[in-house]
C-alpha cells in the first residue's frame, strides 16, 4: 500500500498539470500587443463589480476573451522575452484526507530550454521527477526509492527497478508541424510542442476558459488571479470509453486558479481545485508556487542535456505526440470543408 500510495502521488505531480512537456516557441507578433492595457481593463472590471456577482453574458464573454488573451501573452513572453531564470518550486498535493509536500527547482533559458527537478518523501520511500529539455529533445525521468532499496547490501537484494525514462524528439514534431502547415502559436499545437512553464500555460489555454476574479499580493508583488473552467469540447468527447470518462472526471480539477504577476506576467502560483466530496467548498488537489525567482545573466548549457544510464533503455513516445498533431490537422481540415 505504501508503494502504491507513493507511486500515485508521484504520478500526480506530473499528471495533474505540473508541466506539459515539449518545446519550440511561437511568433511573438501573435501575442497581445499591450499587456498593460489589458491588465488595466481587468482591474477596472474587478474594482467595479465583485467577481461573485452574476455578470451579463456579453460582459462575461468579454472577460473570458481578455483572460484567455492574458494567458497567451504570459506564455509568449516566457518564450521570447524572458532571459535565463532560476526558481524554487513548492508543491502541495492533497486528497480529501491526506496532504503531501514536494520541493524542487526550476531553470529556464532561451531557445525552449528548461529543467525541472521535484522530489518528495512519504514515510520511508522517496520519489523524484526530472524533466529536461534542450530545445531538441525532452527527457522525463521518474524514480521511486523504497527503504528496501536503501538497505540492500547487494544488487541481488534490491527490488525490481522503479525507474522510468521517456524521450520525445522535438525536431520530428517541429518538422511534422511545418510540413502540415500547423500554426505553432495555436494553443492545441503549442501544448504538444512546448515545455516548462510555457507548456503548462499552453495546456491551460487549450483546454480551459479563464477570467480575472480578483487582485492579490504575493510577497508584496501585485498579482491578477485568473480562474479557469473547462471548455465544453475538453470533456469526455475526447475519451475512447466509459472507463476512461470515469477516471477523467475523478482526477481532473473542477477549477484552476493561476496567479499572474502584474509587472511581467510571470505565473507565480498554480492551483488545481476539486469539489470536496463531503462538504461545501473546494480543496487544492495540487498547489504549486515558484519562489525566489531570479533572473540570471546566463546558465550553463550542459544543465539542459541528459544522458540515460547505459543499462536503461528509454521509452521513445514521440509517436504519441505525432498522432495527436495529425489528429488536430484532420480536425482543422474538416472544419474548413
Amino acid at each position: 500500500m505504501r508503494r502504491l500510495t507513493l507511486t500515485a502521488s508521484i504520478a500526480g505531480i506530473a499528471a495533474i498539470g505540473l508541466f506539459v512537456w515539449l518545446s519550440q516557441g511561437g511568433d511573438l507578433k501573435q501575442s497581445v500587443k499591450n499587456p498593460q492595457e489589458l491588465l488595466g481593463k481587468m482591474k477596472s472590471v474587478l474594482s467595479g463589480k465583485s467577481s461573485e456577482e452574476e455578470l451579463d453574458p456579453a460582459q462575461l464573454a468579454e472577460n473570458i476573451r481578455e483572460g484567455n488573451s492574458l494567458i497567451k501573452q504570459s506564455r509568449l513572453l516566457l518564450l521570447h522575452n524572458m532571459g535565463p531564470i532560476r526558481a524554487e518550486v513548492l508543491q502541495i498535493i492533497q486528497t480529501p484526507t491526506q496532504s503531501f509536500r514536494a520541493t524542487g527547482k526550476y531553470w529556464q533559458a532561451p531557445q525552449s530550454k528548461s529543467r525541472l527537478l521535484v522530489e518528495m518523501e512519504i514515510e520511508k520511500a522517496s520519489g523524484r521527477i526530472l524533466q529536461v529539455s534542450n530545445g531538441q529533445v525532452i527527457w522525463s525521468v521518474r524514480e521511486i526509492t523504497s527503504e528496501a532499496d536503501r538497505t540492500a547490501k547487494t544488487d541481488s537484494d534490491k527490488p525490481p527497478q522503479r525507474l522510468q525514462i521517456e524521450r520525445i524528439d522535438l525536431q520530428r514534431l517541429s518538422d511534422f508541424a511545418k510540413i502540415n502547415g500547423a500554426d505553432e502559436t495555436e494553443s492545441r499545437i503549442a501544448r504538444e510542442m512546448q515545455s516548462g512553464l510555457a507548456g503548462l500555460l499552453s495546456s491551460l489555454e487549450a483546454r480551459m476558459d479563464f477570467r480575472a476574479v480578483k487582485q492579490v499580493s504575493i510577497n508584496q508583488e501585485p498579482c491578477i488571479v485568473l480562474e479557469g473552467e473547462w471548455k465544453p469540447e475538453s470533456a469526455e468527447n475526447s475519451m475512447g470509453n466509459e472507463f476512461a470518462v470515469n477516471i477523467f472526471h475523478q482526477s481532473r480539477p473542477d477549477l484552476v486558479r493561476l496567479f499572474i504577476r502584474e509587472s511581467d506576467l510571470f505565473p507565480m502560483r498554480y492551483l488545481c481545485l476539486k469539489k470536496h466530496p463531503e462538504r461545501n467548498g473546494y480543496y487544492a488537489q495540487l498547489a504549486m508556487e515558484l519562489t525566489e525567482v531570479t533572473q540570471l545573466p546566463n546558465l550553463d548549457p550542459s544543465m539542459f542535456n541528459y544522458r540515460p544510464p547505459d543499462e536503461q533503455v528509454p521509452n521513445d513516445i514521440t509517436h504519441e505526440y505525432l498522432s495527436r498533431l495529425e489528429k488536430y490537422g484532420k480536425a482543422s481540415d474538416a472544419v474548413i470543408k
